[in-house]
C-alpha cells in the first residue's frame, strides 16, 4: 500500500461521513453506472404524468430525445448542455461531442470555468471524466480560476475516475476547504466521493463495484 493511499484511514471517513443526499453521490452513481439514467427518466416520466393531470404544461420528453439526435451542428449541441433536457438527452448530446471533442473540448472547459449553470457543470464533469484528453493537469491547473464551488465540486469528482494516488492530498485539502466555507451546503461531497472512487481503483480488497459501492458506500451514515 502505498503512502498516500495509508492516508484514507477508517478515522478519516468517519470523521468526514457521507450523506444521504447531495448531488455528488447522485452524480457519482450516474458516473459509475450510466444505467441509472433510465430510472432517473422513469421518475421524470412519472412526475410529467402527475403534471398533465394538474394541467402543468412539461415539453415532451421523447421530442427533446428526437430533436437532440437530429441535431448535428456543433454549437448548438453546447447550447444545449445548458437547457433541462431530460436525462437520456443529455447523455446523447454529450455522445456526439465527445465524438468531435476537439472541437468541443475548448468551449466545456470555458463553461467548467465561467458558468453558473448546473446542467452545463453536470454535463461538463460527465464529459470531462468521459473524453481522451488528459483533463487531471488541466482541471488542477485551473482550479483556482472556476467561479461556481459546485463547479469546484464536480471538477473534484472527475478527479476521482481520472487522477492516480497523488491527488490523494489535493482532495483531502478541498474536503475540509469546502466543510470549512460552505458548512451548510454539500460542496464538500464531490471531493469525498473522488476519496471512494480513488479507493476503489487504487487499494487492493477496496469496494466490489459490483456490490452496489456507489450507491451505498458501505452503508455511510446519514448525516443530514
Amino acid at each position: 500500500m502505498s503512502e498516500k493511499m495509508k492516508l484514507l484511514t477508517k478515522d478519516y471517513f468517519n470523521c468526514h461521513p457521507v450523506k444521504a443526499y447531495s448531488a455528488a453521490r447522485l452524480m457519482y452513481s450516474l458516473l459509475l453506472m450510466p444505467e441509472v439514467i433510465e430510472a432517473v427518466d422513469e421518475v421524470t416520466q412519472e412526475v410529467r404524468r402527475m403534471a398533465a393531470e394538474s394541467r402543468i404544461d412539461i415539453p415532451n420528453e421523447s421530442e427533446a430525445i428526437t430533436r437532440v439526435q437530429q441535431e448535428e451542428d456543433i454549437e448548438k449541441l453546447l447550447r444545449m448542455l445548458r437547457q433541462p433536457l431530460p436525462a437520456r438527452a443529455h447523455q446523447i448530446v454529450r455522445e456526439k461531442l465527445l465524438k468531435r471533442e476537439s472541437e468541443a473540448l475548448p468551449e466545456i472547459r470555458r463553461m467548467i470555468l465561467r458558468s453558473l449553470n448546473d446542467h452545463v457543470i453536470e454535463n461538463a464533469a460527465a464529459f470531462m471524466t468521459a473524453c481522451s484528453a488528459d483533463c487531471v493537469n488541466w482541471i488542477v491547473e485551473h482550479y483556482g480560476e472556476i467561479r461556481s464551488p459546485y463547479a469546484q465540486s464536480m471538477m473534484c469528482l472527475v478527479l476521482g475516475f481520472r487522477a492516480d494516488e497523488n491527488a490523494m492530498p489535493f482532495l483531502m485539502q478541498q474536503v475540509a476547504s469546502f466543510e470549512t466555507r460552505y458548512p451548510d451546503e454539500t460542496f464538500d461531497q464531490g471531493p469525498l466521493m473522488a476519496l471512494y472512487e480513488l479507493r476503489a481503483r487504487f487499494q487492493a480488497g477496496g469496494y466490489r463495484r459490483d456490490s452496489g459501492a456507489a450507491l451505498e458506500l458501505s452503508h455511510p451514515r446519514r448525516t443530514e
